[in-house]
């Protein structure tokens, strides 16, 4: 009985982690000079993280343009730095570029996702 019960929790364990592994890989990381910007296509979720040397950011505005939807986000206030913004899109399985538009400070930069 006790040879039965090592393979089947040795069977078990491994399969938990191949299932609980299976979506971590899918979230992808693309940076600029100022920003780090998370996209996981299978839940829609991202992430914007300013990455910069400046103390605070004012007239913070992001846009997201997919193949079939345009999102926008702001924050006119003037923030102390980091500054983060996440969300969720509707999930994005495709494979057709996605791009982040970020401006602040007078500044502005793109991330996109291929």
């Amino acid at each position: 009985m006790k040879r039965m019960k090592l393979p089947l929790v040795l069977g078990i364990v491994s399969m938990f982690t191949m299932l609980t592994a299976c979506g971590v890989d899918d979230i992808k990381h693309e940076k600029s000079a100022h920003w780090d910007v998370s996209l996981q296509r299978s839940t829609g979720s991202y992430g914007i993280v300013y990455i910069g040397d400046e103390s605070t950011v004012k007239d913070f505005v992001y846009n997201i343009k997919g193949p079939n939807f345009e999102r926008w986000g702001r924050a006119l206030a003037k923030q102390p730095t980091p500054v983060t913004e996440s969300g969720a899109l509707n999930p994005v399985d495709n494979k057709e570029p996605i791009t982040f538009n970020i401006s602040w400070n007078d500044k502005s930069e793109s991330v996109t996702f291929e």
